[in-house]
C-alpha cells in the first residue's frame, strides 16, 4: 500500500492535488507589471494560464511567495519592469478566478516578493502554501448561503485513487450543513451583538460555529467566471 507521501507526490503531479498543500512553479516568461498596457496585460495572463496544469483551487487562506528573476541594470536603469508591488497585482490577477490557482486574492494572507539579478532571460517563480486540506477539485461552483457570502462546493472529489464524481446527493447534504452553520453563525452573531458585544468580537466569537472553508462576499466573486448559485435555487 503506498504511504501518505506517494500518494502526495502521484496526485501533486497529475495536478490534481498540491504537494502537501504547497504548489511551486517556474514560468519561463519575462514578467508584465500592470503599469503595462491593457493588452499586454491580457496576453501576459493567457500566457500564463497556459502554463498553468492544476486541477484544484484552493479554498482556504493562503500565503503567497513571487519571485522575478531580472536583468539588474534594466530594472535599475530603465522604467521596463516597473515597480514590485504591480508585479504583485498582476500574477495574482493571473492566478484568481477559474483557471486560476485562488477564488479571489482576498484568500491571501501573507504576500513575498522579491526580484533576483539574472544576467538575461527574464523569467519568475510563483509558490502558494494553504494547509493540506484546503482546496477542492477545479469543478466547482459558489453556493450562496443564509449568511448572504457563496461558498464552493465541487461535483468532484478527492480521493487516493484520483477524482471521482460527487454524488448528487452529497453535494446537497455537504450544502445543507453548511446552511445550517452559517445560519448558526450569523444567529449567534446577532445575539452578541444585542447583548453588548462589539462587531469585532462577535465576529471572532461566531467563527467557532462556522465553516471551516472560505466564504466570498458577492462582489469578490461576480466576476470570477465561477457560476453563483443562488440560495433560492438550491435550498428548496
Amino acid at each position: 500500500m503506498d504511504d501518505p507521501t506517494q500518494i502526495e507526490a502521484r496526485g501533486a503531479s497529475e495536478g490534481i492535488n498540491p504537494m502537501f498543500g504547497e504548489w511551486v512553479r517556474k514560468f519561463d516568461l519575462e514578467p508584465v507589471s500592470y503599469q503595462n498596457s491593457g493588452d499586454a496585460r491580457r496576453a501576459f495572463k493567457s500566457a500564463v494560464r497556459a502554463l498553468l496544469d492544476n486541477k484544484f483551487v484552493f479554498v482556504g487562506e493562503v500565503r503567497v511567495s513571487i519571485t522575478l528573476y531580472l536583468e539588474e541594470q534594466k530594472a535599475l536603469e530603465t522604467p521596463a519592469y516597473g515597480d514590485l508591488d504591480n508585479h504583485a497585482k498582476q500574477i495574482l490577477d493571473c492566478i484568481k478566478g477559474r483557471g486560476g490557482l485562488l477564488i479571489d486574492d482576498c484568500q491571501v494572507q501573507r504576500l513575498e516578493i522579491s526580484w533576483i539579478d539574472v544576467p538575461r532571460g527574464a523569467y519568475f517563480e510563483v509558490g502558494v502554501r494553504g494547509m493540506p486540506d484546503d482546496f477542492l477539485p477545479d469543478s466547482l461552483r459558489l453556493y450562496e448561503m443564509p449568511d448572504g457570502l457563496f461558498y464552493p462546493l465541487s461535483d468532484k472529489y478527492w480521493t487516493t485513487e484520483g477524482l471521482v464524481d460527487t454524488p448528487a446527493a452529497w453535494l446537497k447534504m455537504v450544502a445543507d450543513a453548511i446552511a445550517v452553520m452559517t445560519r448558526n453563525k450569523r444567529a449567534f452573531r446577532h445575539t452578541l451583538r444585542t447583548k453588548g458585544v462589539p462587531e469585532f468580537r462577535a465576529f471572532q466569537a461566531s467563527k467557532f460555529v462556522a465553516p471551516s472553508v472560505c466564504g466570498f462576499h458577492r462582489t469578490r466573486i461576480q466576476d470570477s467566471g465561477y457560476d453563483l448559485v443562488p440560495l433560492r435555487n438550491w435550498s428548496l
